[in-house]
């Protein structure tokens, strides 16, 4: 006889949707309320507080059922094709060729069954049971032919070893545990032959009732993964979010300004740096508003690279929360005439994507410069 693992889906099916309402009834078991819960009394009433926990709790039971149903097939599949693997590896075993100690004769194969570690499923091995039928001696082996290991059996009042054996009253098998020292003997039924106590017709409808409410029809199953994609989106965005405030904070803080805008703002700034005479073209209509501007520095004794870098400061100090700024090309000097170009951003992209780059910029400048690398 080979125990067979693999059985009908529906076995399955049905394991399964009872493992969700047994888990389902123990969420929705009523718990008294945590000490954070009571402790947090202020500007909230009893009532509003027992409303509180009695929320959270039917969100956890909602999540469970759910996240029970978008378990479901993928589980269901594990336990058929570990079944089927197990039953491949029984088929696969070959059985021993053990002798009786009586007769000599090879004994034959009765029970052949899987086992595994309790603690870790992937180490599992073949057990064989052999009997000797003229003899009555049995024998319980792995595939290789080596005894399993078996510690023995103590009597329950003087804790001595007793004598195994079986026998079979009213179509039923019992094992006998004789003592060899006090003589004491104890019988137990099989658990095979255990009359498994029938559900009543109160706890059928009850478990109908609650598969009903736990386990997910496909239309519920979908409009609950519809739920759970749209949180994990918004927890990302969220997410985002945060570990972009400068990003957001900038581009909420973007101040618009039209080309008379611009012209006014550079001429005061400039003024107070010693540059004069902002002249601005206009650009062509393009896609891009791009402007040529030109000033003139009137200190005589400022060399060409100070005046350049001076101006640059200025415009990108005054421009950092606008929708212009300096094209990268830079500012030009010759003779005291500085020239250079500016970039208008117009569209709600646009400024996102000036926003970014200035959010890029101000991390390279915070980021600290790594140590010199010492070679040896």
């Amino acid at each position: 006889m080979t125990y067979k693992h693999l059985k009908e889906r529906s076995y399955y099916e049905e394991m399964y949707d009872r493992h969700t309402v047994e888990d389902c009834r123990w969420h929705e078991e009523p718990r008294p309320m945590s000490k954070e819960e009571n402790d947090v009394k202020e500007g909230l009433t009893a009532g509003q507080i027992q409303w509180s926990h009695d929320f959270v709790t039917d969100m956890l039971l909602f999540q469970r059922a759910g996240d029970r149903y978008l378990q479901r097939e993928e589980t269901i599949n594990e336990w058929m094709e570990r079944d089927e693997r197990r039953d491949a590896v029984l088929d696969r075993a070959r059985t021993p060729i053990i002798r009786c100690p009586s007769c000599g004769r090879s004994m034959e194969c009765v029970y052949k069954r899987l086992d595994y570690d309790i603690d870790d499923r992937k180490r599992e091995w073949v057990e064989f049971i052999l009997k000797c039928m003229p003899c009555k001696q049995s024998a319980r082996v792995f595939e290789n032919g080596q005894k399993v290991p078996e510690k023995p059996s103590l009597c329950v009042k003087c804790k001595k070893e007793v004598k195994l054996s079986t026998r079979t009253k009213n179509g039923k098998e019992y094992f006998i545990d004789t003592c060899k020292h006090c003589g004491h003997v104890e019988e137990t039924l099989s658990v095979l032959d255990e009359d498994k106590k029938e559900p009543t017709q109160e706890e059928i409808d009850r478990f109908e009732y609650d598969k009903k409410r736990f386990c997910l029809t496909s239309a519920q199953g979908q409009r609950y993964k519809s739920w759970v994609e749209g949180m994990k989106l918004m927890k990302e965005e969220t997410k985002e979010q945060e570990a972009n405030v400068e990003y957001y904070d900038k581009l909420a803080e973007v101040k618009k300004l039209n080309i008379a805008g611009l012209e006014k703002l550079l001429k005061a700034v400039i003024k107070k740096a010693g540059y004069t005479d902002l002249h601005i073209s206009m650009p062509p209509p393009d896609r891009q508003i791009i402007i040529n501007f030109s000033v003139r520095d009137t200190e005589e004794k400022r060399e060409s690279y100070d005046s350049e870098k001076t101006l640059q400061k200025i415009f990108e100090k005054a421009l950092e929360d606008k929708n212009w700024a300096l094209v990268s090309d830079g500012i030009h000097y010759r003779l005291g005439l500085l020239s250079g170009r500016i970039q208008g951003y117009e569209t709600e992209e646009d400024l996102e994507t000036l926003t970014k780059a200035r959010v890029k910029k101000s991390m390279k400048a915070k980021k600290p410069k790594a140590h010199s690398e010492v070679a040896f």
